[in-house]
């Protein structure tokens, strides 16, 4: 008895913490516009996870967009006009279909450099060089 009333107040503390760390409480639009956007004091976390006056401040800003009944679309280019295009976390166009991209081009590269490897290694026999068993060749003739 007693350890399932331990149980369920942690489980009801953990929810409690995760909602009160959750800047969004909940609210899936919130969560998606707030990952949408950097916050502009410093550029580096988006405002899911940064903690600044200023991204509060770009927080309450998004809730009352939201609450004025504007789509996504209309809140980020009203904050894209507000803070250029810097405050996306995904850049939009070349940059972020390069950025995108990306990963998946450096391991191709790297998977194909090491296939070429191997098959170089396994060509050559180990510590005899190419030409040697050419030279051995003519001079058996």
């Amino acid at each position: 008895m007693c350890r399932r009333i331990v149980l369920v107040l942690g489980l009801l503390l953990h929810a409690c913490i995760s909602l009160w760390a959750n800047p969004a409480n909940g609210d899936p639009r919130l969560e998606k516009l707030f990952s949408m956007f950097i916050a502009p004091c410093c550029w580096r976390e988006n405002l899911m996870a940064h903690q600044s006056p200023k991204a509060d401040e770009l927080r309450v800003a998004i809730r009352r967009h939201v609450a004025e009944g504007k789509s996504d679309e209309d809140i980020r280019s009203a904050l894209v006009t507000e803070y250029s295009r810097r405050v996306l976390a995904m850049p939009e166009g070349a940059p972020g279909l390069w950025l995108s991209w990306m990963p998946v081009l450096a391991t191709a590269a790297g998977l194909g450099m090491v296939t070429l490897f191997i098959k170089r290694r396994l060509a050559t026999p180990a510590g005899i060089p190419q030409n040697t068993e050419t030279k051995w060749r003519t001079n058996q003739s």
